[in-house]
């Protein structure tokens, strides 16, 4: 997990591993042609229904209405440990590059500080959103995304299959650093997970 507060501290070193799946496509085998005979049916074209057009974007701004958040978002891939990154200004977020794009199916993931140097970042207060508040992520486009469940974990109990497992979904989660400060840093990460609105 990142290491997402430092205010005036040591970074935290007790990194979450990522887990990375990868999938795997199976083909479909090759048709057999028939032998053509005079009795054989006469087969007709069926229009086929196209699916709606799906909105994709790599996220540039978030806005958080209940926390007054609104800020822009900068990606980020993993860090030389291979940790994920986070961002460089303490009043933004971060988007995981490797994980989706809004509007994709699977885990959009942002990451935010809780605190700097000089006090409070862009996620001190993410602890405060409750089931069913609002999250939005545009670039030009905007999707909603509507918060199901917060939780804290120790930061060596991080459940990283949820949050960089496959999904069949659309959902958004964000991470902060929580729980009180010890010598390896901040001892939990709280997170915030959502679903894309339909």
């Amino acid at each position: 997990m990142p290491d997402m507060c430092f205010a005036a501290r040591p970074r935290n070193l007790l990194i979450a591993p990522l887990l990375i799946l990868s999938g795997c496509a199976v083909q479909e085998p090759p048709l057999k042609s028939a032998p053509l005979n005079d009795r054989a049916p006469v087969l007709k074209a069926v229009p086929v229904l196209q699916e709606q057009e799906q909105t994709v974007f790599i996220p540039r701004r978030l806005l958080i209405p209940r926390l007054d958040i609104d800020t822009k978002i900068e990606a980020v891939g993993k860090d030389e440990k291979g940790r994920i990154g986070v961002p460089k200004d303490s009043d933004q977020v971060a988007w995981y590059q490797p994980g989706a794009k809004a509007g994709e199916t699977g885990n959009v993931i942002l990451s935010g500080h809780r605190d700097d140097e000089v006090g409070p970042a862009v996620f001190y207060e993410l602890g405060s959103l409750r089931p069913g508040d609002e999250v939005v992520v545009s670039a030009g486009e905007q999707l909603r995304y509507v918060v199901t469940d917060i939780a804290r974990y120790p930061v060596d109990e991080v459940p990283t299959g949820a949050i960089f497992g496959a999904t069949v979904s659309k959902r958004l989660t964000l991470i902060t650093c929580d729980g009180a400060y010890g010598k390896e840093g901040y001892e939990e990460r709280l997170i915030v997970f959502a679903r894309q609105i339909e």
